[in-house]
């Protein structure tokens, strides 16, 4: 192979090899080996004048995505972490330059950039930190140094480029900001393709070739061997690290309004979200501190709701999401391997196999200008107004001239929405309606409504919201999970073996367990606890179960619309043709606040259906005699794998053992076995703090005076 060929086909297989595999995600190999066939194919079939007429990566991207049911696109997966800003910018500037591709990649980036920055500040009068997020993604910047910039794909002429280029900026940006459309540069850049041998007839000028110098070949080789071969390590062992994880309190989408004092606050939430197509719906359960009398609540909507498109459903429907998703813990029981009958039933199968299944959980506490008045219900015991407003200052007085006091810092938030065209939908309780309805609880709201925005507005709820507010969404869809577009969508660490005092406090685990991953990760994420195939068909719907299923009639209180078919209206064609059997689960847990997250929750419906939850396992030790053999290299193991939980312990919690209570350690003593002391096991106590000095004191003056008398007895 000639330094010109080997250097043409080493960078064009590395730009492709980056771009599919940092964008394209699937969970079966078979679709990444077609999408690198129809990546590498395309270079071969779809040819003009010694170019290639479709970006390859960008066909075998789309083609997957069209050809199968399992890839898609996540472009918030890179996050907006500025290390990988720098790096991946970095690393694109050196491949362009190298290639004399960087005008069309600055042209798309401040083309694209400055359109955001124009709707985003300056139209709808989001803060800069809501516009940095959005231009800090890896997604936009992987596209913009190593796809849109391939010079086998692009214009010859200089001028061309930077042409297409901006066009390619304006579609995507026009489709992204007001047809809310995912992953759009990389959509029209594939259909835009054919315009590029147009221009090269329009603005003539050569075609690209790679450099063919020995200088630049050896160059290519010093780069391979300085940087491209610790990177690809770096690379590969990033992969194999997020592989093995990944297979493995609370606010709300509105503000809250007050008539007394303007002091009711949203800490804790719950919604459930049903999507399909363009349909949603979304139920809203809330806690508050007031009086019921004086709550009220806003909350942005993309459309004018009909009274028919607004409900009120029972709270036990959320009690039975949460009892049914939320992480596990489970308990497995040890053989004594000494009692030979047991033992040999068991050899087949490996330690730790259980006797007995017993699960418990961690669940979600709950305690329980001008303005257009677009429409006027009473839904239940609710009174519902759905408004339109030209300026926040005009809904702020409407709001405040009808007795509610909102939060001072409310107008700012209220702006953007209202530039957006947004409704805003106004809730408060019908003292009279109200009353008629037992205890003093408040049931959950649903809405129901056609858009293609498929969002939750948690920046209106950082209003009155104090310090971290923690939401849990439940998410069903008829294909798969759901996952945030932009913000990373993070598995917890599961499958993991604990020690067993964890049983006595598996609440305080979790919360310190979900605090440490979360600030591990960088707090702009969603974390995934719960996804799972749910349908009324399938039996296995989690493993093990820490509750009933929903059934099909929980289904359709949560707002699963297609799930319930009107066998006896044979001429409802349409009820008919939206009808399913399929109901995918995703239960994802938000911790944010306003620093970490500067934009409102935007998801997007994928087709990945793994199933995954979030459980921890216990070992109980064999108990008995063990004098055997097989018994003493079971209490040879036992030790070990004591150790073990230990150290998995400080993984998952950040908390080295020594920091749990006391108390804990009394359950654990419990089960140890008599032949095994505490000490072989690594299970001592806990040492109270005030004894630790007289501990390290006495240890101290017992060496000092072995150290004496070994000295002089060296001089005797």
């Amino acid at each position: 192979m000639t330094p010109n060929e080997f250097s043409q086909w080493g960078f064009s297989v590395l730009i492709s090899a980056l771009s599919l595999c940092l964008l394209l995600k699937t969970n079966h190999w078979y679709v990444s080996l077609l999408a690198a066939l129809l990546t590498v194919a395309s270079k071969y079939i779809f040819r003009w004048n010694h170019k290639h007429i479709f970006n390859p990566s960008g066909f075998g991207i789309v083609a997957a995505i069209f050809l199968t049911n399992d890839a898609w696109l996540s472009p918030g997966q890179w996050g907006s972490n500025a290390v990988i800003f720098f790096f991946v910018a970095t690393l694109g500037t050196i491949v362009v330059t190298k290639v004399q591709k960087l005008d069309i990649s600055l042209a798309f980036l401040l083309a694209f950039i400055g359109l955001l920055y124009w709707r985003q500040v300056h139209t709808l009068g989001w803060p800069m930190d809501y516009f940095i997020h959005s231009v800090s993604t890896g997604s936009l910047l992987l596209f913009s140094f190593f796809m849109i910039s391939d010079p086998r794909t692009s214009p010859n002429h200089p001028l061309a480029r930077i042409i297409w280029a901006v066009l390619i900026a304006i579609v995507s940006f026009y489709l992204a900001a007001f047809k809310w459309k995912y992953n759009t540069p990389i959509w029209v850049l594939v259909a835009a393709a054919p315009l590029v041998p147009l221009l090269d007839k329009i603005f003539k000028a050569e075609v690209f070739q790679w450099k063919s110098s020995l200088l630049h070949f050896s160059f290519y080789l010093k780069l391979k061997n300085i940087v491209m071969k610790p990177l690809m390590k770096k690379i590969a062992a990033f992969i194999i690290l997020t592989a093995m994880i990944s297979h493995e309190a609370i606010a709300f989408c509105g503000f809250y309004v007050s008539k007394a004092d303007g002091a009711l606050k949203n800490k804790t939430s719950q919604v459930i979200l049903v999507r399909d197509g363009n349909r949603t719906v979304i139920t809203m359960y809330n806690d508050f501190q007031g009086d019921i009398k004086d709550f009220a609540m806003v909350v942005p909507v993309p459309v004018v709701l009909k009274k028919s498109d607004i409900k009120v459903v029972d709270q036990q429907i959320f009690n039975t999401l949460n009892e049914y998703s939320k992480p596990r813990l489970v308990e497995y029981y040890d053989q004594n391997p000494c009692n030979q009958e047991l033992y040999k039933k068991l050899q087949g199968n490996a330690p730790g196999v259980t006797s007995e299944v017993v699960v418990t959980g961690y669940g979600v506490k709950r305690k329980q200008e001008t303005v257009t008045i677009e429409a006027k219900y009473l839904v239940g015991e609710y009174d519902i107004l759905i408004l339109s407003a030209t300026e926040s200052s005009g809904l702020k007085d409407w709001l405040n001239q009808n007795g509610y006091k909102i939060p001072a810092n409310a107008e700012e938030v209220l702006e953007p929405y209202i530039k957006s065209n947004l409704k805003f939908f106004v809730v408060k309780v019908n003292a009279e309606e109200k009353k008629k309805l037992p205890g003093n609880f408040l049931r959950p709201i649903q809405i129901t409504f056609n858009s293609p925005k498929f969002m939750l507005p948690i920046r209106l709820g950082m209003a009155n919201a104090d310090g971290d507010q923690d939401m849990i969404v439940y998410a069903f869809t008829k294909k798969g999970r759901i996952e945030c577009t932009n913000y990373r969508t993070v598995s917890l660490p599961t499958g993991k073996n604990v020690p067993l005092f964890v049983k006595n406090n598996f609440g305080n685990f979790y919360s310190n367990l979900f605090q440490h991953q979360w600030k591990g990760e960088g707090r702009s994420i969603a974390m995934l606890e719960y996804a799972w195939d749910v349908s009324p068909t399938n039996y296995v719907k989690c493993d093990p179960c820490v509750a009933v299923a929903p059934s099909t009639q929980d289904l359709m209180q949560a707002g699963v619309w297609w799930i319930n078919r009107d066998w006896n209206d044979y001429n409802d064609t349409q009820n008919n043709e939206e009808y399913s059997d399929k109901a995918y689960f995703t239960r994802l847990h938000v911790r944010y606040n306003r620093k970490a997250f500067p934009q409102d929750l935007m998801f997007q419906v994928t087709p990945n259906a793994e199933n995954f939850q979030a459980r921890y396992i216990i070992t109980h030790p064999a108990t008995g005699d063990f004098n055997c053999e097989a018994g003493k290299k079971y209490l040879k193991e036992l030790k070990q794998r004591r150790e073990n939980e230990m150290e998995m312990l400080t993984y998952l919690t950040g908390k080295d053992y020594s920091d749990w209570d006391v108390v804990m350690n009394n359950e654990e003593e419990r089960y140890i076995p008599a032949q095994a002391s505490y000490e072989n096991l690594s299970l001592t106590t806990k040492v109270p703090e005030k004894d630790k000095g007289v501990l390290f004191a006495t240890l101290g003056v017992m060496g000092l005076m072995i150290m004496i008398g070994f000295k002089q007895k060296r001089k005797n």
